[in-house]
């Protein structure tokens, strides 16, 4: 048996190599719901905010109670052999569902991502291998199909944010074999819909200046601060899909200037492009603080998967 996270909430069934079809939106929330919090029980009244909202009907225990029961019956089909130890159980005030760590999508991918980040700088080739064959287990947005709500938008917000990390380590690895003109275009893309990510923009920076455009890869370094002017200092510093426009409008106002060593621009003294500047440092320490997470995540499931899991109940 499989649990998906990564795409919309889902069952795989290993053995007749098919997915368990979930029969309503509620039970794909619900399933995800669980699935967050693995092995651990979910209070009922946090179910009931995460499938409802503040639109909870007037019998939402009753009609949680119902998908929980729906869902667990998909379980059992899925799994005959396991019709008096079902995965999915009532404990105290609330539900949990068993698995594994292994049968969890996230977990494969981040163990993947784990091997891959040992071997970045001695094995690049191996390490790209490893990283697409974690990016491959994605099949959309994290935990999709519907609204977060309290229990899965962090969990949704921390998978994204482990999946841009790996599709940045993925981009550091074929620089590092000098694939930079197969990489430039996906960079380009990357910088496009996240401009503030610092790496991001010294990678299509080095992959631009390798490609002999060097004028443009010092205006991929500027764009967020130019841009940031126009937008109010605004989340919105590049415009999606505009790297490249803003790239060459600067190669025709800047000639052939060089190109420093592609890093970080050193600080402005103006008041504004030193807020942009704390600000993108506060998104980096950010990103390391959600890589740190991420690792603690993978250690407890490592220890989970030694020491057999908890106890599991029946109801």
């Amino acid at each position: 048996m499989q649990f998906r996270v990564l795409g919309t909430p889902g069952i795989y069934d290993d053995t007749r190599r098919c997915g368990v079809r979930l029969t309503s939106p509620k039970q794909r929330v619900l399933l995800g719901a669980l699935l967050v919090r693995t092995g651990t029980p979910v209070p009922t009244d946090e179910l009931i905010r995460e499938l409802w909202g503040e639109d909870a009907p007037e019998k939402a225990g009753n009609a949680l109670q119902a998908h929980v029961s729906r869902l667990r019956q998909h379980l059992v089909e899925a799994e005959p052999a396991r019709a008096n130890s079902p995965r999915l159980v009532a404990r105290g005030a609330g539900y949990v569902l068993q698995a594994r760590p292994d049968e969890l999508d996230s977990v494969r991918f981040r163990l993947q991502v784990t091997r891959a980040r040992r071997q970045l700088e001695t094995d690049p080739g191996g390490a790209s291998v490893l990283l697409r064959r974690a990016l491959s287990l994605w099949r959309g947005p994290a935990l999709d199909g519907g609204p977060h709500g309290p229990l899965c938008a962090p969990a949704a917000a921390r998978l994204e944010e482990e999946r841009l990390l790996a599709l940045e380590d993925l981009c550091d690895a074929s620089l590092r074999m000098g694939e930079h003109q197969r990489v430039v275009a996906r960079l380009e893309e990357l910088v496009a819909a996240h401009p503030l990510r610092r790496r991001l923009r010294e990678q299509l920076a080095l992959a631009l200046q390798r490609c002999g455009r060097p004028t443009e890869a010092r205006a991929v370094q500027e764009a967020p601060y130019r841009g940031a002017e126009h937008a109010g200092l605004g989340t919105r510093a590049v415009l999606p899909g505009n790297v490249r426009l803003l790239s060459q409008a600067a190669a025709g106002r800047a000639g052939t200037a060089p190109l420093p060593h592609p890093t970080a621009p050193e600080a402005p003294e103006e008041p504004g492009r030193e807020l942009l500047r704390l600000r993108m440092r506060v998104e980096e320490l950010t990103s390391q603080q959600r890589m740190l997470r991420s690792e603690m995540d993978r250690l407890l499931a490592h220890l989970e998967a030694q020491t057999g899991g908890r106890d599991r109940d029946s109801a």
